[in-house]
C-alpha cells in the first residue's frame, strides 16, 4: 500500500478505487474462508472451484428454466440447489479422505475431473445464461448508498468463520485434528466426522462465492474462477493458515485477501503493465513468505 500511495497516490486514495476494491474482492475472499477450514483441519482441497461451477450451472439452468415464475422465489430455489449440490460433493471429498483415506490432494484433484467434466459435458463448455434481472441487480447495489452488497455478504460470511472458529466447541475440536489428529482422536473426538463435516462446509462456503461470481458475470461456465483456486492457497499462506494444520487466524487471512486485492489494483495504474504482472508479483511475495516461515 505504501509503495502504490508513493508512486500513484494521487490515484491510489480515490474513493472510487476503494469501492473497485470492495466489488471485486468479496466472491474469491468468500471462497477462501472456505478453503480457510480445510487448512486448519489439516486437509486440502483443490476441487472447490469446479464443484462451484457445476453447482452454479445448475442453479442458472433452472433459473432460466423458470423465468416466468416470480423471481424471488426462483432465485432462492436456485440458491439452494447450488448450495445442496456443493453439501454433496463435500460430503463425498470428505468420505474419500476419511473413510477410504486417499491423500486429500489426490481425491480433491480427481473430484476436481469430474466436476469439470460433468459442467463441461453439460454446456459443451459454453456459457450458461438466463439469470433473472433481479439476481444480477442485487449484487451490484450499494446499501445506505456506500455498502456495496457483495461486501456486506463477505462480512457476514467472515462474522460467521470468526464466531464458528473462536466461540464453538467445533472451532476447538478443529484445531486439535489439524495439529495432530492422532491425539484428537484419542481425545475422544470424532476425526472422521470432523473431517467429512468441514469439507461439506468448506465447499457450501465456497459456493456463495461462486454465486456471487455468478452475479458479477450475469452468467454461470466450466471454466470461471480456475484462477482463484491458486489465488485462495496464496492468500492462506500469505496469512499464515498454512495446509500442514492447527495454525492460522481469521483477522489475518482478511489481511492477506485485502493485500492481494490492492496488488491487484496498484498493478492495473501502470498503462505500460500487463495485468498479468500481479501473478508475478503474488508468486515472489508466496516465495519470500515460505522463506521467512521455514
Amino acid at each position: 500500500l505504501l509503495f502504490f500511495t508513493v508512486l500513484k497516490g494521487g490515484m491510489m486514495w480515490k474513493g472510487d478505487v476503494w469501492l473497485g476494491i470492495a466489488m471485486q474482492f468479496p466472491e474469491y475472499g468468500v471462497v477462501t474462508l472456505g478453503l480457510m477450514f480445510c487448512f486448519i483441519c489439516g486437509k486440502m482441497d483443490m476441487s472447490f472451484m469446479a464443484l462451484g461451477d457445476f453447482a452454479t450451472i445448475m442453479a442458472v439452468q433452472y433459473m432460466a428454466a423458470h423465468a416466468d415464475a416470480p423471481a424471488g422465489g426462483v432465485i432462492l430455489v436456485g440458491i439452494l440447489i447450488a448450495l445442496g449440490i456443493a453439501a454433496v460433493g463435500g460430503l463425498i471429498n470428505g468420505l474419500l479422505v476419511s473413510e477410504l483415506d486417499i491423500p486429500p490432494v489426490m481425491a480433491t484433484i480427481s473430484m476436481q475431473l469430474v466436476w469439470t467434466g460433468l459442467s463441461v459435458a453439460l454446456t459443451s463448455g459454453n456459457t450458461v445464461k438466463g439469470l433473472p434481472a433481479l439476481y444480477t441487480e442485487i449484487g451490484h447495489k450499494y446499501l445506505l448508498g456506500f455498502l456495496p452488497v457483495p461486501l456486506l455478504i463477505f462480512l457476514v460470511i467472515f462474522a460467521l468463520c470468526w464466531f464458528l472458529l473462536n466461540h464453538t466447541v467445533y472451532g476447538e475440536k478443529l484445531y486439535m485434528v489439524g495439529t495432530n489428529i492422532k491425539a484428537a482422536k484419542f481425545s475422544a473426538i470424532n476425526t472422521k466426522r470432523m473431517v467429512v463435516g468441514t469439507y461439506i462446509l468448506c465447499d457450501v462456503i465456497a459456493c456463495i462465492g461462486c454465486l456471487l461470481m455468478v452475479n458479477t458475470m450475469a452468467s454461470a461456465k466450466a471454466d470461471y474462477g480456475t484462477s482463484y483456486v491458486m489465488r485462495c492457497i496464496l492468500i492462506l499462506v500469505l496469512a499464515g493458515v498454512l495446509p500442514d494444520g492447527g495454525m492460522g487466524k481469521i483477522g489475518n487471512v482478511l489481511i492477506a485477501i485485502v493485500t492481494i486485492q490492492i496488488i491487484a489494483t496498484g498493478v492495473n495504474m501502470f498503462p505500460s503493465l500487463n495485468t498479468y504482472y500481479s501473478s508475478l508479483i503474488w508468486g515472489g511475495l508466496l516465495i519470500v513468505v515460505l522463506i521467512l516461515a521455514l
